[in-house]
């Protein structure tokens, strides 16, 4: 984090324009990891002090690819601290830029998780335009499959393990979370593999198995600690009581040993 912030500095200089989205990408790591120990506006022009005022400033010149990172910037905050809706508002202001369909990095993962947003806006109750925003999702993923499947499969069966559960389909749900899990750790996404446990935790939890959900959310903490988002991971630990969880399923362990 503070290599960025120093590299921060020399883009400042001689990138002025590019490093408002170097800032963002700053503020979202921070608030990722909870790092608190700086402020990645400090680089900027005094006048933009915060993502409200870059915002604005962005307005005012009519700089509408930093409008639409910005909110981008908001959907991935939201997602990864787990506020579904406000993401599914922001996933919406940004699908209403046309270069938010532009090929590039975000757009991927915008679509996996705005599909993984929509399913589960759906089995909340919010009505079927969620579910079916989320099939579409699902098939833009599955169109990209084809391109590399290291990169995508792991995603492609998140998002069918989503529209399996909200289609009440138990078996196949369990056994797609299941190999997304598998296949974001084969391939070395571990904070893919910690969503994909996390999303799972909150299927089973939703069907009331409780101590195989608590399981999951644990290796989720787990998997996010690895990556290094220790704010995303304190906030999971403290949504769902970990601390009891954990405790529960070590003495069930170890009475399962006696009893053995």
């Amino acid at each position: 984090s503070r290599d960025i912030g120093t590299n921060l500095q020399s883009m400042a200089r001689f990138s002025p324009g590019s490093v408002k989205y170097s800032v963002l990408d700053k503020e979202m790591i921070d608030s990722l990891t909870g790092d608190k120990s700086s402020n990645p506006y400090g680089v900027l022009d005094g006048t933009i002090r915060n993502k409200q005022s870059l915002l604005a400033d962005a307005q005012s010149k009519m700089h509408f690819q930093i409008v639409e990172a910005v909110h981008l910037q908001n959907f991935f905050l939201s997602f990864w601290m787990g506020d579904y809706e406000e993401a599914a508002k922001a996933s919406d202001l940004v699908m209403s830029f046309p270069t938010s369909k532009m090929p590039k990095v975000q757009l991927i993962y915008h679509i996996f998780y705005r599909g993984i947003v929509m399913f589960h806006l759906y089995r909340e109750g919010k009505g079927e335009k969620y579910l079916e925003e989320g099939n579409k999702m699902q098939d833009q993923v599955q169109t990209w499959v084809k391109n590399s499947i290291p990169i995508f499969e792991n995603k492609l069966v998140l998002l069918e393990a989503e529209h399996y559960a909200s289609m009440g389909n138990v078996v196949a749900a369990k056994e797609s979370y299941e190999l997304s899990v598998e296949l974001a750790r084969d391939n070395g996404y571990v904070h893919e593999q910690g969503l994909a446990y996390e999303c799972m935790g909150k299927y089973l939890m939703s069907i009331v198995e409780i101590s195989e959900s608590e399981r999951c959310f644990l290796y989720a903490h787990k998997c996010y600690t690895q990556w290094g988002a220790m704010a995303k991971a304190s906030k999971l630990w403290k949504d769902w009581n970990l601390g009891l969880s954990k405790g529960r399923i070590e003495h069930s362990t170890i009475k399962h040993q006696r009893d053995e």
